[in-house]
């Protein structure tokens, strides 16, 4: 059985609307749910003794073994150079990251660890943005992407599982998700034209998603820089005791159009591998960094983040990444 995804992918957020929202030109998908990709920052093991004693997330797709991850084909290396904000590994080309979604835990909040999220990104500010944080309001709306890095060669079995993570607290939660997800479609699902003509449609939600955001971020954010394929968006933090000087800076990274896939077949999502496909995607990418001295306000518009020269004034403190995509479903 097919349960691969695109290797930079992991699957996403749908919710159920009552209705579009006016001009919003996209809706939640209302076949998958939002994901948190949940890392932990140190490896856990639970011996079987003590399972019976101790509370673990319940496994969500019903078509994949409790045993095995839902998504095992994601190279390390491959999603790393991609920019996702993960831990470094000397090794990458030989480990995978291992991702099982699971349900929501009833002892986390799942509003308070979406909230934390789309503030970041100020989805609130786009049209139909409020709307992810009325449907994040509920548990069953949302879904825990726990993630295993561990070697490519690792077999799953009943015997050797993907073991259930126990539940963790509240803030070591939050403070461990390097990612998450949102699923979109368009106000109106076409299906006219051939097959090809359908799934390019399904991409329309995602492509109206990103020209919301770029609109605000032009207007909110200062632009620092912008090439072909990327613009790179700021927030400055002055220094309290001197306005005219920058302590740290918040950098949005966002590509100039999202990524529309005419090889979507090759795309299968673990949902059901043979009639649902990632047809577009767009990655946003948020980090803090804190300034190692003050620098003057003139001089930091004049660089560009990734520089050898960025890179010698800063240093990163947090980092996030979205996943905003579109799915082609056949069911």
């Amino acid at each position: 059985m097919k349960r691969a995804v695109c290797f930079f992918v992991v699957a996403a957020l749908l919710f159920q609307f009552a209705s579009p929202v006016e001009g919003a030109g996209w809706k939640i998908d209302n076949t998958l749910k939002l994901h948190f990709v949940y890392l932990p920052a140190e490896d856990k093991t639970v011996s079987g003794a003590s399972l019976p004693t101790r509370s673990f997330m319940k496994p969500w797709l019903k078509n994949i073994p409790a045993f095995a991850p839902d998504i095992d084909n994601i190279v390390y290396k491959n999603i790393f150079e991609l920019g996702f904000p993960l831990p470094v590994r000397e090794d990458a080309a030989s480990l995978k990251l291992y991702l099982k979604l699971y349900e929501w835990p009833v002892q986390l909040s799942s509003l308070r660890s979406s909230k934390k999220i789309f503030d970041v990104f100020l989805l609130h500010g786009i049209p139909g943005g409020r709307r992810l944080y009325q449907s994040a309001k509920r548990p069953s709306n949302v879904l825990v992407k726990y993630a295993s890095i561990e070697p490519a060669k690792r077999v799953f079995s009943e015997q050797q599982p993907f073991i259930a993570p126990e539940i963790p607290k509240q803030w070591e939660f939050d403070a461990n998700v390097p990612f998450s997800s949102i699923y979109v479609s368009p106000n109106k699902i076409s299906r006219r034209g051939n097959e090809a003509d359908q799934a390019r449609a399904s991409t329309q939600g995602v492509v109206e998603f990103h020209a919301a955001l770029s609109r605000l971020y032009e207007k909110s954010l200062h632009l620092l820089h912008a090439s072909a394929e990327k613009r790179y968006f700021a927030d400055f933090r002055r220094c309290s005791d001197k306005s005219g000087e920058i302590c740290a800076v918040r950098i949005y990274e966002m590509p100039v159009v999202p990524l529309v896939f005419g090889n979507y077949r090759d795309l299968p999502m673990p949902q059901d591998a043979e009639k649902v496909f990632l047809s577009g995607l767009l990655l946003v990418k948020v980090t803090d960094y804190l300034a190692h001295s003050p620098i003057p306000f003139e001089q930091l518009k004049k660089m560009q983040p990734g520089t050898d020269a960025f890179k010698a004034s800063f240093r990163a403190d947090w980092s996030h990444m979205l996943e905003v995509g579109s799915v082609f479903d056949m069911r």
